[in-house]
Protein backbone atom coordinates (compact mmCIF):
# COMPACT_ATOMS: atom_id res chain seq x y z
CA UNK A 1 0.00 0.00 0.00
CA UNK A 2 1.06 3.28 -1.19
CA UNK A 3 0.68 6.34 1.42
CA UNK A 4 1.93 9.77 2.36
CA UNK A 5 3.54 11.79 5.22
CA UNK A 6 3.77 15.28 5.25
CA UNK A 7 5.88 16.51 8.26
CA UNK A 8 6.75 20.17 9.12
CA UNK A 9 8.44 21.67 11.62
CA UNK A 10 7.86 23.93 14.06
CA UNK A 11 4.34 25.92 14.69
CA UNK A 12 4.41 28.74 17.62
CA UNK A 13 0.74 30.27 17.34
CA UNK A 14 -0.04 33.52 18.99
CA UNK A 15 -3.14 34.41 16.53
CA UNK A 16 -5.26 32.87 13.78
CA UNK A 17 -3.32 31.74 10.17
CA UNK A 18 -4.04 33.18 7.05
CA UNK A 19 -3.71 30.77 3.84
CA UNK A 20 -1.12 29.06 2.11
CA UNK A 21 -0.39 27.03 -0.65
CA UNK A 22 2.02 25.18 1.81
CA UNK A 23 -1.23 24.14 4.25
CA UNK A 24 -2.71 23.02 1.26
CA UNK A 25 0.19 20.47 0.90
CA UNK A 26 -0.39 19.04 4.67
CA UNK A 27 -3.86 18.91 4.02
CA UNK A 28 -3.36 16.14 0.42
CA UNK A 29 -1.01 14.11 2.75
CA UNK A 30 -3.00 10.63 4.19
CA UNK A 31 -1.11 11.60 7.64
CA UNK A 32 0.64 15.35 8.60
CA UNK A 33 2.42 16.26 11.53
CA UNK A 34 4.28 18.83 13.40
CA UNK A 35 5.98 20.30 16.49
CA UNK A 36 3.84 22.70 18.63
CA UNK A 37 6.49 24.80 19.92
CA UNK A 38 3.93 26.60 21.91
CA UNK A 39 1.45 26.68 25.29
CA UNK A 40 -2.17 26.81 24.50
CA UNK A 41 -3.91 28.00 27.88
CA UNK A 42 -4.63 30.80 30.02
CA UNK A 43 -3.63 29.32 33.15
CA UNK A 44 -0.43 29.47 34.64
CA UNK A 45 2.61 31.60 35.22
CA UNK A 46 5.82 32.29 32.86
CA UNK A 47 8.46 30.54 33.58
CA UNK A 48 12.22 31.71 34.69
CA UNK A 49 13.85 31.19 31.67
CA UNK A 50 15.27 33.72 28.71
CA UNK A 51 12.33 32.94 26.38
CA UNK A 52 8.46 31.97 27.17
CA UNK A 53 5.78 31.64 24.81
CA UNK A 54 1.87 31.50 25.30
CA UNK A 55 -0.94 31.19 23.09
CA UNK A 56 -5.02 31.21 23.42
CA UNK A 57 -6.45 27.50 24.13
CA UNK A 58 -9.02 28.87 20.98
CA UNK A 59 -5.75 28.48 18.39
CA UNK A 60 -6.23 24.70 18.64
CA UNK A 61 -8.89 24.56 15.80
CA UNK A 62 -6.07 26.11 13.44
CA UNK A 63 -4.06 22.96 13.72
CA UNK A 64 -7.11 21.33 12.52
CA UNK A 65 -7.63 23.60 9.92
CA UNK A 66 -4.05 23.39 9.19
CA UNK A 67 -4.60 19.44 8.47
CA UNK A 68 -2.51 18.29 11.26
CA UNK A 69 -3.29 15.03 12.51
CA UNK A 70 -0.78 14.73 15.36
CA UNK A 71 1.57 17.20 17.00
CA UNK A 72 4.81 16.36 19.23
CA UNK A 73 4.68 18.38 22.36
CA UNK A 74 7.89 17.51 23.96
CA UNK A 75 9.98 20.43 23.55
CA UNK A 76 11.49 23.30 25.84
CA UNK A 77 8.61 25.36 25.37
CA UNK A 78 5.76 23.38 26.69
CA UNK A 79 6.12 24.22 30.31
CA UNK A 80 6.33 27.77 29.80
CA UNK A 81 3.20 28.37 32.21
CA UNK A 82 3.82 25.64 34.37
CA UNK A 83 2.14 22.15 34.40
CA UNK A 84 -1.74 23.43 34.67
CA UNK A 85 -1.01 24.98 31.06
CA UNK A 86 0.62 22.05 29.70
CA UNK A 87 -2.18 19.53 30.63
CA UNK A 88 -4.69 22.52 29.18
CA UNK A 89 -2.76 22.11 25.47
CA UNK A 90 -2.87 18.76 25.88
CA UNK A 91 -6.82 18.54 26.32
CA UNK A 92 -7.68 21.77 23.71
CA UNK A 93 -5.64 19.92 21.06
CA UNK A 94 -7.14 16.63 21.67
CA UNK A 95 -10.41 17.84 21.78
CA UNK A 96 -9.32 19.99 18.46
CA UNK A 97 -8.83 16.54 16.84
CA UNK A 98 -5.40 16.74 16.75
CA UNK A 99 -3.34 13.55 18.39
CA UNK A 100 -0.99 14.45 20.74
CA UNK A 101 2.29 12.76 21.49
CA UNK A 102 5.27 13.62 24.05
CA UNK A 103 3.71 15.17 27.06
CA UNK A 104 0.89 13.84 29.73
CA UNK A 105 0.20 13.81 33.68
CA UNK A 106 3.50 11.68 33.95
CA UNK A 107 5.88 9.45 33.04
CA UNK A 108 3.69 6.38 31.20
CA UNK A 109 1.63 9.09 29.33
CA UNK A 110 4.63 11.80 28.02
CA UNK A 111 6.61 7.86 26.91
CA UNK A 112 2.70 6.48 25.21
CA UNK A 113 2.42 6.35 21.48
CA UNK A 114 -0.22 7.56 19.14
CA UNK A 115 -1.13 4.81 16.47
CA UNK A 116 -3.33 5.88 13.75
CA UNK A 117 -4.52 4.24 11.11
CA UNK A 118 -3.89 4.66 6.98
CA UNK A 119 -5.68 1.74 5.59
CA UNK A 120 -4.71 -1.64 6.75
CA UNK A 121 -1.28 0.25 7.81
CA UNK A 122 -0.78 1.30 11.78
CA UNK A 123 1.37 4.02 11.97
CA UNK A 124 2.66 4.58 15.75
CA UNK A 125 4.06 8.49 16.66
CA UNK A 126 6.53 8.53 19.60
CA UNK A 127 7.72 12.24 21.02
CA UNK A 128 11.57 13.02 22.70
CA UNK A 129 13.08 15.69 23.52
CA UNK A 130 16.66 16.30 24.68
CA UNK A 131 15.77 20.29 25.65
CA UNK A 132 14.91 19.81 29.18
CA UNK A 133 14.35 23.45 31.13
CA UNK A 134 14.77 22.53 35.07
CA UNK A 135 11.80 20.58 35.81
CA UNK A 136 10.24 20.22 32.53
CA UNK A 137 10.93 16.34 32.34
CA UNK A 138 8.03 14.04 33.17
CA UNK A 139 8.32 12.02 36.09
CA UNK A 140 6.20 8.76 37.73
CA UNK A 141 4.70 11.44 40.15
CA UNK A 142 4.91 15.04 38.24
CA UNK A 143 3.24 16.03 34.72
CA UNK A 144 5.80 16.93 32.00
CA UNK A 145 7.46 15.94 28.38
CA UNK A 146 9.16 12.65 27.51
CA UNK A 147 13.02 13.39 28.35
CA UNK A 148 16.28 12.40 27.02
CA UNK A 149 18.29 14.08 29.49
CA UNK A 150 21.98 15.02 27.80
CA UNK A 151 25.34 14.95 29.95
CA UNK A 152 27.09 18.47 29.22
CA UNK A 153 30.87 18.30 29.02
CA UNK A 154 32.85 21.92 28.56
CA UNK A 155 36.15 20.43 27.20
CA UNK A 156 39.24 23.26 27.76
CA UNK A 157 41.97 23.93 25.55
CA UNK A 158 44.75 25.17 28.15
CA UNK A 159 47.02 26.68 25.12
CA UNK A 160 44.33 28.04 22.93
CA UNK A 161 42.54 29.93 26.06
CA UNK A 162 46.16 31.61 26.60
CA UNK A 163 47.02 32.52 23.14
CA UNK A 164 43.05 33.51 22.42
CA UNK A 165 41.06 34.73 26.02
CA UNK A 166 37.69 34.36 25.71
CA UNK A 167 37.19 31.68 23.02
CA UNK A 168 34.64 29.26 23.72
CA UNK A 169 35.07 25.73 24.91
CA UNK A 170 34.43 22.90 23.11
CA UNK A 171 31.05 21.45 24.48
CA UNK A 172 30.84 17.30 24.32
CA UNK A 173 27.62 15.97 24.68
CA UNK A 174 25.68 12.60 25.26
CA UNK A 175 22.48 11.15 26.38
CA UNK A 176 22.01 9.43 29.74
CA UNK A 177 22.23 5.76 29.15
CA UNK A 178 18.67 5.22 31.43
CA UNK A 179 17.10 7.66 29.51
CA UNK A 180 18.49 6.25 26.07
CA UNK A 181 17.31 2.82 27.35
CA UNK A 182 14.03 3.47 28.42
CA UNK A 183 13.78 5.68 24.55
CA UNK A 184 14.57 2.56 22.80
CA UNK A 185 12.33 0.22 24.95
CA UNK A 186 9.17 2.78 23.60
CA UNK A 187 10.40 2.30 20.17
CA UNK A 188 10.44 -1.51 20.27
CA UNK A 189 7.05 -1.49 22.55
CA UNK A 190 5.68 0.52 19.63
CA UNK A 191 6.89 -1.66 17.17
CA UNK A 192 5.07 -4.80 18.12
CA UNK A 193 1.84 -3.02 17.83
CA UNK A 194 2.63 -1.36 14.44
CA UNK A 195 4.08 -1.38 10.78
CA UNK A 196 5.79 1.78 11.18
CA UNK A 197 7.16 3.53 13.93
CA UNK A 198 7.91 7.53 13.55
CA UNK A 199 9.51 9.24 16.34
CA UNK A 200 9.50 13.19 16.56
CA UNK A 201 12.64 14.30 18.85
CA UNK A 202 13.68 18.10 20.08
CA UNK A 203 17.12 18.45 19.85
CA UNK A 204 20.08 20.28 19.05
CA UNK A 205 20.86 23.71 19.20
CA UNK A 206 19.58 26.78 17.01
CA UNK A 207 22.04 29.14 15.52
CA UNK A 208 24.13 31.09 17.49
CA UNK A 209 23.54 29.16 20.42
CA UNK A 210 27.47 27.21 19.33
CA UNK A 211 30.37 27.94 18.54
CA UNK A 212 31.12 27.77 14.74
CA UNK A 213 33.88 25.47 14.93
CA UNK A 214 31.68 22.21 16.46
CA UNK A 215 29.35 22.41 13.57
CA UNK A 216 25.70 22.04 13.46
CA UNK A 217 24.86 19.16 14.95
CA UNK A 218 25.69 18.15 18.55
CA UNK A 219 28.28 15.29 19.61
CA UNK A 220 24.78 12.95 20.93
CA UNK A 221 22.69 13.36 18.39
CA UNK A 222 23.99 10.86 15.40
CA UNK A 223 24.60 8.39 17.84
CA UNK A 224 21.11 8.55 19.01
CA UNK A 225 19.21 8.73 16.01
CA UNK A 226 21.01 5.42 14.62
CA UNK A 227 19.91 4.11 18.29
CA UNK A 228 16.47 5.13 17.64
CA UNK A 229 17.01 3.32 14.05
CA UNK A 230 18.04 0.16 15.72
CA UNK A 231 15.48 -0.20 18.11
CA UNK A 232 12.63 -0.48 15.95
CA UNK A 233 12.01 3.59 14.40
CA UNK A 234 11.38 3.61 10.82
CA UNK A 235 11.58 7.58 10.67
CA UNK A 236 13.33 10.50 12.94
CA UNK A 237 11.84 13.87 12.47
CA UNK A 238 13.78 16.40 14.31
CA UNK A 239 13.57 20.13 15.16
CA UNK A 240 14.36 22.88 17.78
CA UNK A 241 17.04 24.49 15.59
CA UNK A 242 14.70 26.57 13.94
CA UNK A 243 16.68 26.14 10.38
CA UNK A 244 17.06 23.35 8.29
CA UNK A 245 19.52 20.79 8.60
CA UNK A 246 20.35 17.47 6.64
CA UNK A 247 19.29 13.88 6.13
CA UNK A 248 20.71 10.85 7.07
CA UNK A 249 20.23 7.70 5.38
CA UNK A 250 20.89 5.08 8.39
CA UNK A 251 19.76 1.04 7.28
CA UNK A 252 17.44 2.73 5.17
CA UNK A 253 15.90 4.82 6.63
CA UNK A 254 15.75 8.50 7.21
CA UNK A 255 17.07 10.58 10.18
CA UNK A 256 15.93 14.62 9.45
CA UNK A 257 18.15 16.38 12.04
CA UNK A 258 15.87 19.03 11.76
CA UNK A 259 12.55 20.35 9.50
CA UNK A 260 12.99 23.77 10.66
CA UNK A 261 10.33 26.63 11.27
CA UNK A 262 6.94 26.19 9.49
CA UNK A 263 4.73 28.91 11.09
CA UNK A 264 6.43 31.14 14.32
CA UNK A 265 4.72 34.30 14.95
CA UNK A 266 6.93 36.17 17.28
CA UNK A 267 9.46 35.16 14.32
CA UNK A 268 8.33 36.58 11.18
CA UNK A 269 10.45 39.53 9.85
CA UNK A 270 10.41 43.19 11.42
CA UNK A 271 9.09 41.05 15.05
CA UNK A 272 10.91 42.47 18.05
CA UNK A 273 13.04 39.92 20.08
CA UNK A 274 14.26 40.30 23.45
CA UNK A 275 15.37 37.93 26.05
CA UNK A 276 13.54 38.22 29.76
CA UNK A 277 16.46 37.83 31.65
CA UNK A 278 19.61 40.68 31.43
CA UNK A 279 22.21 38.54 31.80
CA UNK A 280 24.59 37.24 30.13
CA UNK A 281 24.03 40.01 27.89
CA UNK A 282 23.63 37.78 24.37
CA UNK A 283 23.85 39.44 20.96
CA UNK A 284 20.36 38.52 19.52
CA UNK A 285 21.57 39.42 16.00
CA UNK A 286 23.50 35.83 15.82
CA UNK A 287 20.14 34.10 16.54
CA UNK A 288 18.29 35.05 13.83
CA UNK A 289 20.13 35.07 11.11
CA UNK A 290 18.25 35.15 7.23
CA UNK A 291 17.68 30.84 7.17
CA UNK A 292 15.00 30.93 10.09
CA UNK A 293 12.90 32.75 7.64
CA UNK A 294 13.04 29.72 4.99
CA UNK A 295 12.12 26.47 5.50
CA UNK A 296 10.50 23.43 3.61
CA UNK A 297 7.71 20.76 3.73
CA UNK A 298 9.17 17.32 4.08
CA UNK A 299 6.65 15.31 2.06
CA UNK A 300 7.64 10.76 2.82
CA UNK A 301 6.00 8.23 0.79
CA UNK A 302 6.01 4.53 1.71
CA UNK A 303 5.56 2.12 -0.89
CA UNK A 304 6.16 -1.09 0.09
CA UNK A 305 9.82 -1.91 1.36
CA UNK A 306 10.73 1.70 0.24
CA UNK A 307 11.02 5.02 1.26
CA UNK A 308 10.91 8.11 -0.64
CA UNK A 309 11.79 12.12 -0.09
CA UNK A 310 10.67 15.22 -1.44
CA UNK A 311 11.53 18.53 -0.28
CA UNK A 312 9.49 21.56 -0.74
CA UNK A 313 10.74 25.01 -0.02
CA UNK A 314 9.17 27.28 1.43
CA UNK A 315 9.99 30.83 3.00
CA UNK A 316 8.05 33.49 5.73
CA UNK A 317 5.55 35.83 4.85
CA UNK A 318 5.48 39.52 6.98
CA UNK A 319 3.18 37.49 9.76
CA UNK A 320 6.15 34.36 10.10
CA UNK A 321 3.85 31.86 8.13
CA UNK A 322 5.61 29.61 5.29
CA UNK A 323 4.39 30.06 1.84
CA UNK A 324 5.90 27.95 -1.26
CA UNK A 325 8.82 29.78 -3.28
CA UNK A 326 10.51 29.34 -6.69
CA UNK A 327 13.22 30.46 -8.73
CA UNK A 328 16.67 31.39 -6.99
CA UNK A 329 15.02 31.16 -3.23
CA UNK A 330 13.92 27.87 -3.74
CA UNK A 331 17.35 26.70 -5.13
CA UNK A 332 19.08 28.11 -2.69
CA UNK A 333 17.10 26.82 0.02
CA UNK A 334 17.97 23.20 -1.39
CA UNK A 335 21.46 23.75 -2.05
CA UNK A 336 21.81 24.64 0.95
CA UNK A 337 20.09 21.42 2.35
CA UNK A 338 22.23 19.62 -0.28
CA UNK A 339 25.60 20.75 1.89
CA UNK A 340 24.29 19.62 4.81
CA UNK A 341 23.15 16.08 3.42
CA UNK A 342 26.76 15.80 1.98
CA UNK A 343 28.44 16.22 5.10
CA UNK A 344 26.63 12.87 6.31
CA UNK A 345 27.18 11.00 3.55
CA UNK A 346 23.65 11.79 1.86
CA UNK A 347 23.25 12.85 -2.12
CA UNK A 348 20.35 14.87 -2.14
CA UNK A 349 19.27 15.59 -5.46
CA UNK A 350 17.27 18.43 -7.07
CA UNK A 351 14.82 18.50 -9.74
CA UNK A 352 12.45 20.81 -10.71
CA UNK A 353 12.83 23.25 -7.77
CA UNK A 354 12.74 19.95 -5.09
CA UNK A 355 14.84 18.02 -3.28
CA UNK A 356 14.13 14.60 -3.78
CA UNK A 357 15.97 11.52 -1.71
CA UNK A 358 15.14 7.59 -1.78
CA UNK A 359 16.20 4.63 0.60
CA UNK A 360 15.37 0.78 0.63
CA UNK A 361 15.00 -1.42 3.89
CA UNK A 362 17.35 -4.27 2.54
CA UNK A 363 19.90 -2.07 1.26
CA UNK A 364 20.25 1.49 2.50
CA UNK A 365 20.40 4.60 0.14
CA UNK A 366 19.18 4.56 -3.61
Amino acid sequence: MRWTLAAVGDVMLTHRLGDSPAYTWLREADLACANLEVPLSRRGYPADKPIVHRGDPALASELTRLGLDLVSFANNHSLDHGPDALLDTVTAVEEAGVAVVGAGEDLAAAMQPRIIRVGETRVAFLGLSSTLPVGSAATESRPGIAPLRVRVSLLADAPVFEEQPGTAPYVATEVLPEDLDRAREAVRTARRDADVVVVLVHWGVPPGWTAPFQGILADYQRPLGRALIDAGADLILGHHPHTLHGVEVYGGRFICYSLGNFIFHTLAPGAPMHLSRPSPPYDLRYVRPPELMESALFLFTRDAQRWTLELRPCAFDEHGECHPVEGGQAAAILERVAAHCAELGTELSIERERGRLAAREEGGQT
